[in-house]
């Protein structure tokens, strides 16, 4: 790769173009988007994403390289009127700032600061911008350079660099992108490409270098402009419906009571304004019977019931007096039926939680059958299913899949010696991708009688390999598949303000068109419908006691979603558009359909192909910024195919009429 510097400060790189078809039209509203965790994936222009990713990056003195991730670092997050300010931080002795604010039609403004806690030397604290696949080998970087820079300005040691040199600015302009990045004080740019692809360029703006002072602050003011051709050109969306496959009853929840003060009202409202399918409640087994040789039917009946354990035995008898199907969930095991002292985080060996003392497994077994006996007599509630929450991670029990295997098998046996028909869980893993676990008892023809179901959570690994392997699995078992808690960022609760964010909301639902389409799932049961992790805000959730309790847009995204009629069964469902991901459901017999797509593209036409010629009308439905879950209009189907504009950064659904 050549540079050529040029007598007016500017720089140009010329690499490979890479042409986008379709129609075009230029900017005239943007919407910062970013990751939960503060890195920014573009500018929203005209509701196409003008992608870029960035991340705050440091470089200790030995060259290791840290950078903000997902689950990588501490968070904070506040909303504070048009800004979204995140504090990290980094490790004990580096705390980050980075505040987000848009600040026109297709700019954003970020205030970054990078701070050491001791005196400390670094090569490099850096905000780093990788340019996506657009900005090709016909990318031409225009930099401004300073009129003068100081010897202290230039410390950075940072190796493998294309180009090094101090700026004010930077212009990054492919055949149909632009990105313009202006710096409010000079510092060194870096840049990183890769002559042997046709991605990664990478750009580094440094903030600090050198010997970093206790406690002072090092900081720089970005303004990063996006623009470039909007894609709008028609979109081809077809469906199969002589293809029928799993059926999906619906949204469902969970009901894990953690807040006395603020779960009620958000439990009532959802159940009053929700059509929730299928319910997973806790089992406080550790308060339960925290003693081993006390009876804890005999204590219960004595009155001596812990007030959890009562309030989850009619938080589960509330779901199931309304025909909910509830399925039981254990978090923490009495400290007797555990190995060793209690955990807490990460043990040393990197492994969570603790494994059954298997010394004790008939007395563990009498306790847990215990539980669930006592729940059917007096409350009249016959758990469904029951499972201990992602012990394949050890949250908070651990097990290997060899354990998990004993357990359905042996204490499913207990269950029908006590009368119970309650049968287990297969997997409730923390992650999409930890299918493995379920192997030795999908396979083990004892273990299959008392095996109700599989599942999975879809915090991490929800790729389409992974998605097939479940839906795999649940055929081999004959059984169906659950998402036993949805959402997509395990670590939100530390920084809840996020929930309220477009971009949460647009990603939540995509994911789960993803999982619908890929795994066909009888329900996912969002977590929670509780104040946890809540779709509510206001009347003092997350400290909002300026505002009445209202549903937020994730919230109607499940309402939408959980409007789709019961007993439809997904179909396959195609598009030619990478931002366009999309479910469909059917029933070929009463000519019920229902498909949901999530555009996190621009706004554009629509052909969809392959309905029935049964189909007359559908209704149109869309939740996205501006509007929750909101009747848009009717539209009509001809010859099997209905046409329609898709609106851009929403989620619409089609129900036929």
């Amino acid at each position: 790769m050549k540079f050529n510097l040029k007598p007016i400060n500017t720089l140009k790189i010329k690499i490979l173009q890479l042409l986008l078809a379709g129609l075009f039209s230029m900017s005239l509203n943007a919407q910062t988007e970013f990751t939960t965790w503060g890195n920014l994936t573009g500018i929203r222009v005209d509701d196409q994403l003008m992608e870029f990713n960035t991340s705050l990056v440091l470089l200790n003195q030995w060259d290791d390289f840290r950078a903000t991730r997902k689950e990588g670092q501490q968070i904070d997050f506040k909303r504070m009127d048009d800004k979204k300010i995140f504090t990290y931080e980094m490790n004990e002795h580096f705390t980050w700032a980075d505040t987000i604010q848009t600040t026109g039609e297709n700019e954003a403004t970020l205030g970054l600061q990078v701070m050491a806690t001791v005196d400390t030397l670094i090569n490099g604290a850096y905000f780093k911008v990788e340019l996506p696949a657009e900005f090709g080998k016909k990318t031409q970087f225009s930099v401004k350079n300073p009129e003068n820079m100081m010897l202290g300005d230039l410390k950075a040691k940072f190796g493998n660099a294309t180009y090094k040199a101090p700026a004010t600015g930077v212009t990054i302009e492919a055949p149909t992108r632009k990105l313009e990045i202006a710096f409010n004080m000079p510092t060194e740019l870096i840049i990183q490409a890769n002559d042997s692809t046709e991605e990664g360029i990478s750009l580094y703006i440094k903030l600090a270098a050198g010997q970093l002072r206790a406690n002072e602050p090092y900081k720089n003011t970005l303004t990063i402009q996006a623009s470039g051709d909007i894609d709008t050109s028609p979109a081809v969306i077809k469906i199969f419906p002589q293809q029928e496959g799993r059926e999906f009853d619906g949204i469902g929840g969970n009901f894990r009571l953690q807040n006395p003060s603020m779960d009620p009202q958000v439990i009532d409202y959802s159940l009053e304004n929700l059509r929730v399918a299928w319910s997973r409640v806790e089992m406080p087994w550790r308060l339960w019977q925290p003693d081993e040789n006390v009876d804890p039917i005999a204590e219960a009946k004595k009155g001596n019931l812990d007030p959890k354990v009562k309030a989850a035995m009619e938080m589960a008898k509330r779901l199931d007096s309304l025909g909910i199907p509830v399925i039981l969930a254990a978090w923490f095991a009495p400290d007797w039926a555990i190995i060793g002292e209690r955990t807490r985080g990460v043990n040393l060996d990197g492994s969570r939680g603790n494994a059954l003392d298997q010394t004790k497994k008939e007395a563990i077994y009498k306790s847990l059958t215990s539980y669930i006996s006592y729940l059917k007599e007096e409350y009249g509630v016959e758990a469904k299913m029951f499972s201990f929450n992602e012990s394949d991670l050890g949250i908070d029990v651990r097990q290997t899949a060899e354990e998990h295997n004993q357990l359905i098998k042996e204490l499913g046996a207990n269950f029908r010696k006590n009368g119970l028909n309650t049968k287990f869980l297969l997997g409730d893993t923390a992650d999409a991708n930890g299918w493995e676990f379920t192997t030795p008892a999908s396979i083990d023809p004892e273990t299959k009688p008392y095996i109700g179901a599989v599942s999975f959570h879809s915090w991490r690994g929800y790729t389409d390999e992974n998605l097939i392997k479940w839906r795999d699995i649940a055929n081999r078992v004959g059984l169906p598949l659950f998402v036993g808690e949805g959402s997509i960022d395990a670590g939100a609760w530390r920084y809840p303000q996020i929930f309220e964010e477009p971009t949460y909301a647009l990603d939540e639902i995509e994911v789960y068109m993803k999982i619908l389409n890929m795994a066909q799932p009888l329900s996912i049961l969002q977590w929670q419908l509780t104040s946890d992790y809540s779709m509510m805000s206001g009347g003092g959730l997350f400290g909002n006691t300026e505002d009445k309790l209202h549903p937020t847009q994730r919230f109607f995204n499940l309402k939408q979603l959980g409007s789709t009629p019961k007993g439809l069964s997904s179909l396959p469902i195609t598009s030619d558009k990478n931002a366009i991901t999309c479910a469909a459901f059917g029933d070929e017999t009463t000519g019920n359909y229902a498909i949901h797509m999530v555009n996190k593209g621009a706004t554009r036409s629509v052909k969809l192909t392959g309905l029935p010629q049964k189909s007359t009308e559908f209704t149109m439905y869309l939740t996205d910024i501006d509007h929750s879950f909101k009747k848009m209009k009717t539209v009509q189907v001809k010859n099997g195919v209905l046409e329609f504009e898709l609106q851009g950064a929403g989620y619409v659904s089609l129900m036929s009429n």
